[in-house]
This record gives structure tokens, C-alpha cells and sequence, in this order.
């Protein structure tokens, strides 16, 4: 009786409860949104874009001069003139306009990229929130394992007194309890790794993070259309494509208003002290105006233009492409989900209970000498390891969802709900 009660622990078939105060998935991703740095620095990007529009906006600056237009160094009675001038360009052709587009398209382009690099960040956290919750499961079954074995050691002891059990049988359990002592070590470096990422992403390098949750999550079942289709209209990387492409065409626009020469106003005072002797005349005052453009011979090279067509060429194939990458990449997610639904669905379908039922019986052939303590290590080696695979299949799963999820860029993942 007393062996049954310390072999019940080896032989349960319970996987470790997640329970344990922790933070919540929610809080989690909530304190990464606001707390983590590298977002922090990419916002920045943002004002910057910004502050490109009001540079776009700037007008070109008027000229000022000043100065002596005649001084007689000779003394013989040249008038002393001076002469202020304002000259001013005026664009002409949309060039401010072309510019503030440019810059305008830029800010969305910015505002994408943040929106997609919260997207992946946010599935990247999601990711290290799995792995915590993993290596705390692998542990928790791993330290369960190696009590299970701990108590054989103390079984096989009692019946080593008594004579039930040769030297070898007990020496043989109490390898394998070591040897889980190991793997229980291995696994708590594991766990604590995996907690001190959850630090990293929310900016927290004095402690490790502890989740709170489970990934025994609920199925899921999608349409692949209406996830090619939202994937198509919501994903702010291929907004920031468009965005892309938008500024390309404003660049040509730019190139073609470019090719207008600006036209310079010029208003000039000049004023003529009393002359003498030879330079005898009244003083006076004059005002002169006048405009400059630039001969337009810089017209024949169309470099500008030529490379504006290029780069609009370009950014609509690379929407293009990025548009097919979206579709593949939500196909490829959804298979993979579908394998790891399946792949969940084979434990609980029965490989667990079935397991469990095998420690059992093997157990209870042990007890009553019909199996040899081999058989019991071998069944219990098994059990584990199922479990640990059971584990492995839940991980899979959840990350497959996040996968999918990410991909069509619509978020309600959770790991609170249970089956």
C-alpha cells in the first residue's frame, strides 16, 4: 500500500497546472506597446516625416542688398551714389506643391511602417509569451517526472530491505532519478531565459517577466478568402507600399514642375549725391525693377524625369509583389495552422489517456511481479515524453495562430480561454 502511495505521483497522468500570479497576455502586449524601445525610437520617425511637410512648405527666401554704388576715391567731384535692392523668386510650375505632396506621402509611409512594425513586434512578444509559457509547462511536467522517480528510489529502497528487489533494480532507479535531475536543472535555465526575454521586449533588464495563462487555447476555423482579402486592405506594410508608390508619382510630378525655370523679381532704390567740376548735376533718386529667368537650356537633359518614371515603375511592382508575398503568406499560415489543429486534435484525441493507461497497467503489473522494473522506467520514459510532445503541439499551435492572425492583420489572440 505504502509503495502504491509513492508511485501515485509517478504514474499521474495530469499535465502541471499553469496557475502561479503572473502577468496577463493582455497587460503583457499592453506594457510592450508603451514600454518597449526600439517602438519608442521608431515613433520618432513620425515628427520627423512631419517636419519634412513644413520644410516642403518653405517659400524661397527674398534677397536683400545694399550698398555704395559709387565713391570718388580722386576727389574731383564725382557724386557719391548709393543703391538698396529686393529681388525675390517666384516657383512656378507646382514646385511647392509638388514637394508637399512628396512629404506628405512620406508622413503616411511613416505612419505604415509604424503600424506594421507594431504588427511584428507585437507577434514576435506574442512568440517569447509562448516559449515562457512552454518552458514553464516543460518544467513544471519535468519536475513532476523526476518526484515520480524520487519516490521509486524511496520504494525500491524499502523493498531492497526486504529482499523484493535485488541491488541492481535499485541502483538502476536511482540513475533515473539523477538523470531527471539534470534535465529538471536544464529546464530551469530554460524557463528563466525564456522570462528574461518577456523583460527585454517591455524594457525591463533587472527581472524576468512570469506569465500567467495557459496555451490550451480553443480551435479556430477561417475562410482563407476572407483573410486574403482583409490581408490585402488592412496590412500597413502594403499600405506603406502605396503610400511608396503615391510618392513616386508625386516625384514625377515634382521632376515635370522642375523643368519650369523660376522667374526672379528684382526692385532696386538708388540715390545720387550733388556732383562738382566735371560731375556737376542735383542730386536725385531712382527706382528701378526688372525680372531674370535662366535661359532654358538645361531642358535637353531629362535625367530627373527619366528617373522619377524608373522609380514610379518600381514602387508598382514592388506593391505588386508585396501584395503576392501577403496572399502566400496567409495561405502558408493557414496551412501550417491547420497541421498544428491536427496535431493538437491526435493528443487529445487519445494519445494522452492512452499513455497514461499504459503507466498505469505497467505499474500495476509491477506491484504484483508480472513486469519488471525496466518496463516501469520505459512507461514512465514514455509518458513523458508525451506529454512533452503534447506540450510541443500546444506551443505549435499557438504560434500558428499568431502566424495567422498577423498575417490578415486582425488581432484576438488570448491565452486565458480553456478547452
Amino acid at each position: 500500500m505504502r509503495a502504491a502511495l509513492l508511485l501515485g505521483g509517478l504514474l499521474s497522468g495530469a499535465t502541471p497546472a499553469p496557475g502561479g500570479p503572473g502577468i496577463g497576455f493582455e497587460e503583457y502586449l499592453a506594457q510592450v506597446g508603451s514600454a518597449n524601445l526600439e517602438l519608442a525610437a521608431q515613433r520618432l520617425n513620425v515628427p520627423i516625416a512631419e517636419a519634412q511637410i513644413s520644410l516642403a512648405r518653405v517659400f524661397p527666401e527674398p534677397v536683400l542688398s545694399a550698398g555704395v554704388g559709387s565713391l570718388d576715391l580722386s576727389n574731383v567731384g564725382s557724386p557719391t551714389t548709393y543703391d538698396v535692392g529686393l529681388a525675390q523668386t517666384i516657383e512656378i510650375g507646382g514646385k511647392r506643391g509638388g514637394r508637399v505632396e512628396v512629404a506628405k506621402a512620406g508622413l503616411s509611409q511613416s505612419k505604415s511602417d509604424l503600424d506594421d512594425f507594431f504588427r511584428t513586434l507585437r507577434s514576435n512578444a506574442s512568440n517569447d509569451y509562448i516559449d515562457a509559457l512552454h518552458s514553464r509547462m516543460v518544467l513544471e511536467r519535468k519536475k513532476q517526472t523526476q518526484a515520480g522517480f524520487a519516490r521509486l528510489v524511496a520504494v525500491n529502497a524499502e523493498r531492497l530491505r526486504a529482499g523484493d528487489i535485488g541491488q541492481i533494480a535499485y541502483i538502476q532507479s536511482r540513475v533515473e532519478a539523477q538523470r531527471f535531475v539534470s534535465e529538471v536543472l536544464a529546464a530551469e535555465g530554460d524557463a528563466e531565459s525564456a522570462r528574461l526575454a518577456l523583460g527585454l521586449r517591455i524594457g525591463n533588464s533587472a527581472g524576468a517577466i512570469t506569465p500567467a495563462g495557459t496555451l490550451r487555447i480553443a480551435t479556430r476555423t477561417f475562410d482563407v478568402d476572407v483573410l486574403v482579402a482583409r490581408a490585402k486592405a488592412d496590412r500597413p506594410d502594403l499600405a506603406s507600399k502605396r503610400y511608396a508608390l503615391d510618392g513616386a508619382r508625386g516625384k514625377l510630378n515634382l521632376a515635370h514642375a522642375n523643368r519650369w525655370e523660376d522667374v526672379t523679381l528684382n526692385l532696386g532704390y538708388a540715390y545720387s549725391a550733388t556732383g562738382s567740376g566735371a560731375f556737376t548735376q542735383p542730386a536725385f533718386s531712382a527706382l528701378n525693377f526688372g525680372f531674370s529667368i535662366p535661359l532654358p537650356f538645361a531642358r535637353i537633359y531629362n535625367g530627373e524625369v527619366d528617373a522619377a518614371v524608373a522609380g514610379t515603375t518600381q514602387a508598382t511592382l514592388q506593391l505588386r509583389q508585396g501584395e503576392l508575398a501577403v496572399e502566400i503568406e496567409v495561405r502558408q499560415a493557414l496551412a501550417r495552422y491547420g497541421a498544428a489543429v491536427r496535431r493538437v486534435e491526435l493528443f487529445t484525441g487519445g494519445v494522452l489517456s492512452d499513455a497514461d493507461k499504459v503507466a498505469e497497467a505497467t505499474f500495476y503489473s509491477y506491484q504484483r511481479g508480472s513486469a519488471t522494473l525496466l518496463e516501469v522506467l520505459d512507461s514512465q520514459r514514455t509518458v513523458n515524453q508525451v506529454y512533452l510532445d503534447y506540450f510541443d503541439a500546444l506551443s505549435e499551435h499557438a504560434r500558428a495562430l499568431v502566424a495567422v492572425e498577423s498575417s490578415a492583420n486582425f488581432w484576438d489572440v488570448s491565452f486565458l480561454e480553456k478547452l
